[in-house]
């Protein structure tokens, strides 16, 4: 993900979030490169998905994940995790988080294909409906 993205990223995230980032927050994201990992997934000239996490001590934070609704179900999110999981592995990460709403099924049954389990639930954890959040969790290497 690069500055000139921003514009596009932040109208993806407006049509998949009811409670969606602003472009302030994503070029805060860009600014601290060794800590963050900003993914964009892209064909051609578009913006199809994108994928927000840190990088802290030996933790990966999934923050964002997120693909335009007419690209779903065309393995773009499967790309984008593949490739952080790549680099949690690359990086020797002990493990990545993740919090997810309840109710985004098809969401947690992608985690869960990906080796996730759960860990908690984070009551009332998003503002915008008060949805409770599932933690998730993946161990890598030895550990996994």
């Amino acid at each position: 993900m690069e500055t000139s993205d921003l514009v596009e990223v932040a109208a993806l995230e407006a049509r998949c979030f009811a409670d969606p980032w602003s472009k302030a927050l994503f070029l805060a994201e860009l600014e601290e490169r060794e800590q963050n990992y900003p993914r964009v997934a892209v064909q051609g000239t578009r913006i199809l998905g994108y994928l927000i996490s840190w990088f802290v001590a030996d933790e990966v934070h999934l923050g964002n994940i997120a693909v335009d609704p007419e690209q779903r179900s065309r393995g773009i999110a499967r790309m984008l995790l593949e490739d952080l999981i790549h680099q949690a592995e690359l990086r020797g990460s002990s493990y990545i988080v993740l919090e997810v709403r309840v109710g985004n099924e098809s969401a947690i049954r992608l985690y869960r294909s990906y080796g996730f389990e759960d860990m908690a639930l984070r009551r009332g954890y998003y503002q915008d409906n008060g949805e409770d959040a599932l933690i998730m969790i993946r161990l890598m290497g030895a550990e996994a």
